[in-house]
């Protein structure tokens, strides 16, 4: 147990249409954050980057928290401005880049990386464009995004570096995680929870030679 909260940031999308509204997702996603400060903070982390930040609640939590350099990405433009103006908002700077993962950060080492990836079972076609429908359509299994970034992890993570990712029931959790394995991570469930009739997980993965007893 710990006495660490990390507190819901106020936001204000109502302009921004194309931009994903925080949801029991994102929240769940801070719960897990909040649940694993301590960890967070014994590796004393620097530099962390949000991947398709959306609404910019989640890094600006963190950010509010811990002294860190906070970096985001996402797709859309629109999201980016709102990741900017959340920070600001609540007084976190955050740097928000438009791009399509994070490929062009290399061979920059983040020390936390977070993914709230696209995870809803849709057929391929549906992941197009830059908008909206590119916040939650996941493509086959849901994983389509999410398989494209899992073997840049190892690249843009530093040596005592954390991963958070969000995973859906759907989505084959167990595969992820074995997929990561290979390229030298291991795991940990952090929160799980059924919600709106979607089963949710938010897991940990470290690499294994900085994994402690």
């Amino acid at each position: 147990m710990n006495n660490f909260t990390l507190n819901t940031p106020d936001y204000n999308i109502k302009q921004m249409v194309d931009v994903y509204e925080p949801s029991e997702d994102t929240f769940l996603f801070i719960d897990a954050l909040e649940a694993d400060l301590a960890f967070i903070q014994a590796r004393k982390p620097t530099y962390m980057l949000e991947i398709g930040s959306g609404s910019g609640v989640i890094t600006t939590a963190l950010g509010s928290h811990l002294s860190l350099t906070c970096f985001t990405t996402d797709i859309n433009i629109k999201a980016c401005n709102a990741t900017r103006d959340t920070g600001l908002l609540n007084k976190v700077q955050v740097e928000p880049v438009c791009m399509d993962l994070a490929s062009h950060f290399r061979p920059f080492l983040f020390d936390i990386l977070i993914f709230n990836p696209p995870y809803v079972v849709t057929d391929s076609e549906e992941i197009i464009g830059t908008g909206l429908s590119r916040a939650w359509a996941g493509g086959i299994d849901g994983r389509e995004i999410i398989d494209k970034l899992l073997p840049q992890v190892k690249n843009i993570l530093s040596e005592s570096g954390i991963f958070y990712l969000l995973l859906l029931k759907e989505n084959k959790p167990d595969e992820v995680a074995a997929i990561l394995e290979k390229f030298g991570f291991q795991h940990k469930i952090i929160k799980e929870k059924k919600i709106l009739g979607e089963y949710l997980y938010i897991v940990r993965f470290i690499k294994k030679q900085t994994s402690k007893p």
